[in-house]
């Protein structure tokens, strides 16, 4: 399982869901990403094709530098993991 599978997704009936511990400032971007490849693997391509370019739409506007800082503070959104009593 990716780490990206932990942060935001899409259902068969096509609803988007992004995990609560993300900050509002990365949901836009996550929102994107599920959209543009939502509509990408309706029209046929392949899952590692559309998550490819859903990852151009969701990076779009950003440097290299910041494009890391983003997904690193992703990353580790990701893989909290609350202790349950």
């Amino acid at each position: 399982m990716s780490v990206r599978s932990k942060l935001a997704g899409y259902g068969k009936r096509g609803r988007i869901w992004v995990n609560p511990n993300v900050p509002k400032q990365f949901r836009a971007r996550l929102i994107r990403h599920e959209t543009v490849e939502r509509q990408l693997r309706r029209q046929g391509m392949t899952y590692k094709e559309a998550h490819r370019k859903a990852l151009e739409a969701e990076h779009k506007g950003l440097t290299r530098k910041e494009i890391a800082r983003y997904e690193g503070k992703l990353g580790a959104i990701a893989r909290y993991k609350p202790h349950r009593r």
